[in-house]
């Protein structure tokens, strides 16, 4: 009788290949790209909304006093003065007669956010890229 003798391969593997080891660390550098964001400090977006939101409040108040409107009217609290301009007025007389000038939907922590970055000078709203020191009666200084 013939023996057969059945050899098999006794190699064992002791650790990951290469290319197993360089898609694990792609893969986890993925998952590292997005989540190193969400823990990342978000003061620049919500800084960066606020003076968004400034600067258009602003614009839009230039623009209705030069259309006859007045949102300071005699008002030094900068966050109703710009709780004004977001709900808004229509010119009753003049050239513009007719036209709304308004900021609609803005909250009150937005219109809060914005008030960091306006100031008002001689009767005029005045935006600043700085954020603005206020008295707790919401003047700046």
């Amino acid at each position: 009788m013939k023996t057969v003798s059945i050899h098999i391969s006794s190699r064992q593997t002791k650790g990951f290949s290469f290319f197993e080891m360089m898609m694990f660390i792609a893969i986890l550098g993925i998952i590292v790209a997005i989540l190193v964001p969400m823990w990342s400090n978000n003061d620049s977006f919500y800084a960066a909304r606020d003076r968004r939101n400034a600067q258009e409040l602003v614009s839009i108040c230039t623009m209705a006093q030069a259309a006859g409107l007045d949102f300071v009217e005699n008002e030094t609290n900068i966050v109703e003065i710009l709780r004004n301009i977001s709900r808004g007025r229509l010119v009753e007389r003049g050239a513009m007669k007719g036209r709304s000038f308004s900021v609609p939907g803005l909250s009150e922590e937005d219109l809060n956010g914005a008030a960091g970055y306006v100031s008002l000078q001689n009767g005029e709203l005045r935006y600043s890229y700085e954020v603005q020191v206020r008295r707790p009666g919401g003047t700046s200084l």
